[in-house]
């Protein structure tokens, strides 16, 4: 590493520590904790969207989930400033069948301002249990990092490996390198 590579490297890391201190100490920060302890409420018009439009559009395993969706409800499952929820399936729904442990389906896909987000939809026991939405690019945008979710016409499967999908790496040291040299 370069000396002057390296000093980029802890302005970053200062830039992110600073803005974490502004983030954990804002109003909207406190908001989204008490969120976190709210009973259970419907999905957003949105949210249901979206998670329908997963299990549509994934795995053969994926289908089996469907009939959760009606009734489901969700709480807030991450204080970050990230859209993901914590999703409560209805005792009567019948259990998905999957092979895998925990991950159900993993998408990218933009956002309407154009960030680059993965989803990652989780099962425990065959019951649906969250829906993980997480920055790719790793901005933070002013003192909140929050993102929406991703509009449904980007969504893709994302593929490790796959020389079709960004590459994040590069495109998040790009988006680091320029917020660096802006005021």
């Amino acid at each position: 590493m370069t000396i002057r590579g390296y000093f980029r490297s802890l302005r970053t890391k200062y830039r992110f520590a600073r803005q974490d201190r502004i983030w954990n100490r804002s109003a909207r920060k406190k908001q989204i904790d008490a969120e976190r302890d709210l009973p259970p409420r419907p999905l957003t018009a949105e949210e249901f969207h979206l998670l329908r439009w997963i299990l549509e559009n994934g795995s053969e395993e994926a289908r089996f989930f469907l009939p959760q969706v009606e009734g489901i409800r969700a709480v807030r499952s991450c204080t970050c400033g990230c859209p993901s929820i914590r999703l409560e399936v209805n005792e009567n729904a019948p259990p998905g069948k999957s092979s895998s442990d925990l991950m159900l389906s993993d998408w990218i896909g933009n956002t309407a301002k154009g960030e680059l987000v993965g989803i990652m939809l989780l099962q425990v026991g065959g019951k649906l249990c969250e829906m993980e939405i997480y920055s790719l690019n790793g901005d933070i945008r002013n003192d909140c990092p929050e993102f929406g979710l991703p509009t449904i016409e980007s969504m893709r499967p994302f593929e490790a490996g796959n020389p079709s999908a960004p590459n994040v790496l590069t495109d998040s040291a790009e988006t680091n390198d320029r917020s660096l040299r802006s005021p």
